[in-house]
């Protein structure tokens, strides 16, 4: 029985470490790890579609500062906040962003080719240039990382020119100033019940 055990504690270890992000000695290793696993979930024929997603939702949850973006997406309002508003709003925001996103890998990256471009260095920031190259098309992604304790985290993906951070934090600040705090937090949770 001890061994039987053994045997699946191992399983579950390993199944689980495929999904982290390898410590990455550069910015564009880093990157690179999340792609390739990425790529290999959605090409991967034995995944069922509810397993592939909820792979991709873990590999996106343990890549992205989400206490930063968080923050970054409320601007000043965040400081006004109480502890337990931040917290709160931080589960949700990164649990919408998790989603969305994972929804976004599923629909748009299945086969196509990643091209490597600059990497940009900056003190602890850093700017990784990619293109994702189609047939008569070609879209460039911008990652944008930070270093922390654990290692390169991203903070934002800029697609084709648009930042995603700044998209929410646009439209963020504009639910605040013409309703309020809560109302945002309101829907955001009405959101992630309507999608769990």
């Amino acid at each position: 029985m001890k061994k039987l055990l053994w045997t699946i504690s191992l399983a579950l270890l390993a199944s689980s470490t495929w999904l982290l992000p390898a410590r990455a000695a550069t910015p564009t290793d880093y990157v690179r790890s999340i792609l390739e696993k990425v790529m290999a979930i959605q090409n991967d024929p034995a995944l069922a579609d509810q397993a592939r997603a909820r792979a991709i939702h873990q590999i996106i949850g343990q890549s992205f500062d989400f206490p930063m973006m968080a923050k970054d997406s409320l601007g000043d309002t965040y400081g006004g906040l109480s502890s337990g508003q931040q917290q709160e709003f931080t589960r949700t925001f990164s649990f919408l962003f998790q989603d969305s996103y994972t929804r976004l890998v599923l629909n748009f990256l299945k086969k196509e080719n990643i091209q490597y471009g600059q990497e940009r260095l900056q003190g602890d920031k850093a700017q990784v240039d990619t293109a994702i190259v189609r047939t008569n098309e070609r879209i460039p992604v911008t990652y944008l990382l930070h270093r922390a304790s654990q290692g390169w985290v991203l903070h934002d993906v800029i697609v084709d020119g648009v930042s995603i951070l700044q998209n929410y934090r646009t439209q963020f600040a504009q639910v605040i100033r013409t309703k309020s705090f809560d109302f945002l937090l309101k829907k955001m949770a009405d959101q992630r019940r309507a999608v769990q």
